[in-house]
């Protein structure tokens, strides 16, 4: 461990190089101390796990009950007719707020730091979404921008798209979008990331030609993820009434998800977990690359996308292998089928506490320049929100006190996510096999797979960085 860091440490003196702050790259090296998070974030883990499984069957499936607002009817307010032209009006405001940002990319400033398309798109809108959706709500239906368009020129598909088969679209979207942000040479550039966005929006727009609305739930990835996070938030509207609840309480009568999630949540979870990996020294001496002789992303293209498209295939082969082994030693008749799509919806949590963990220290600052570049989008010398002389800092690194918190926040994220994650297995498989022994058997696998990956995500986040 020292010679690694010692290499390290010499390859970051000999091979000065500028650097831009990004969504897909650690802005600043903040290493957890190893000899004490991972043993408790572990030891926090299983014994979640032997509460759930020396518990009654029914005090874990109670912590995902849910409660009905009284008195609280948003129809009442609204009629069903208003509520969607309210969608529609909205998604119509973000698609010009889109197509503005687009417009500042292809002619504002050159500088990732200083175009509000780039800050906006992996400061703002890649970061803030999937934590917006998970607690308040399915707010991204209102601000998706194809939605407003499709409801007023594609309500009727020509195809219909099989449930079983609709994450098919979104695997290959999301996968094509990871290669784009963690292997792609300049992915924050404003002028490629213009065009990137401005050719995906076509995109979609074209096959709700084909398929209407529901293509933005079935085949675009983003509303596909973003919908199956809102499954998860603490409040939600149905039929015009508000319920709240714990993380993943709407799933609680849901017996059946399409089976190709497992493939589509795979994908995320490989991306969030590989874009950190895969700048560790481990990933370097795999890919037999010299950490000296690492001039940046265009030398190992090939290694990366063939890294991060195995990492995928790997997670869904041993995320399907636990369940099916899980199931098989239960005596109770199961169809591996129907049971697969609703398990994967565990995956979400974790891949939301990687989300943030990873995220955090490059979220804190860039949002500072997004904060910045609001006063001044055209970068022109405005000062349309009067801040004044607005000086980006990163002081909050330099004491220990505030590392420690941030050291906090990722280790808890992690240990967190998988605590959830743990609990809500336990609840799904509560909600559709009939004895307690049978969920008890079914759980071990995913138990083991749940410790094993809070070990390599709390690793990753302790482990000296290449570049």
């Amino acid at each position: 461990m020292r010679f690694r860091f010692l290499l390290f440490l010499i390859s970051s003196v000999i091979f000065p190089a500028k650097c831009f702050a990004h969504v897909s790259e650690r802005a600043l090296i903040l290493l957890l101390p190893t000899e004490f998070y991972i043993p408790a974030g572990i030891s926090v883990l299983i014994l979640t796990i032997l509460i759930a499984y020396l518990t009654p069957a029914s005090f874990i499936s109670s912590l995902f009950n849910y409660y009905q607002i009284k008195n609280f009817n948003f129809f009442s307010i609204i009629s069903d007719r208003s509520f969607e032209k309210i969608k529609i009006i909205t998604s119509l405001f973000s698609f010009l707020f889109l197509m503005a940002l687009v417009y500042l990319g292809f002619s504002g400033s050159r500088d990732p730091l200083a175009n509000p398309l780039t800050l906006f798109i992996w400061s703002v809108w890649f970061l803030l979404m999937p934590v917006i959706q998970i607690t308040v709500g399915n707010l991204w239906a209102f601000l998706n921008p194809w939605y407003g368009i499709g409801r007023l020129f594609f309500n009727k598909p020509k195809v219909k798209i099989n449930d079983n088969f609709s994450f098919v679209f979104s695997s290959a979207g999301f996968l094509l979008f990871s290669l784009f942000m963690l292997v792609y040479i300049a992915p924050d550039d404003p002028d490629i990331l213009a065009f990137v966005v401005l050719i995906y929006f076509i995109l979609n727009l074209f096959l709700m030609v084909f398929f209407g609305v529901e293509w933005l739930t079935k085949g675009e990835c983003f509303t596909s993820f973003y919908t199956l996070l809102s499954k998860l938030s603490l409040i939600w509207f149905k039929d015009g009434t508000l319920f709240v609840g714990f993380f993943g309480s709407q799933l609680k009568n849901y017996k059946f998800y399409p089976p190709l999630s497992v493939l589509f949540l795979s994908i995320i979870l490989a991306t969030l977990s590989f874009d950190g990996l895969n700048e560790t020294f481990l990933w370097f001496q795999i890919i037999n690359v010299n950490p000296l002789e690492f001039y940046g992303r265009s030398s190992v293209i090939t290694e990366n996308s063939l890294g991060l498209i195995f990492f995928a295939i790997m997670l869904f082969i041993i995320f399907n292998l636990t369940i099916y082994l899980g199931h098989a030693f239960t005596k109770e008749k199961i169809i591996f089928r129907d049971i697969i799509g609703i398990n994967s919806i565990a995956l979400l949590p974790i891949a939301l506490a990687y989300h943030i963990a990873h995220y955090l220290t490059s979220f804190l600052v860039d949002i500072q320049y997004f904060y910045k570049v609001l006063s001044d989008p055209l970068n022109l010398g405005m000062d349309l929100i009067n801040i004044g002389q607005f000086n980006v800092t990163t002081s909050f690194f330099n004491t220990i006190e505030t590392v420690k918190l941030i050291w906090f926040v990722q280790a808890s994220a992690i240990v967190i996510g998988h605590v959830i994650a743990v609990l809500l297995a336990h609840s799904i498989c509560d909600n559709y096999l009939k004895t307690k022994s049978s969920v008890l058997i079914s759980q071990l696998p995913i138990s083991i797979f749940m410790i094993a990956y809070t070990f390599l995500g709390l690793w990753i986040l302790s482990t000296p960085t290449v570049g």
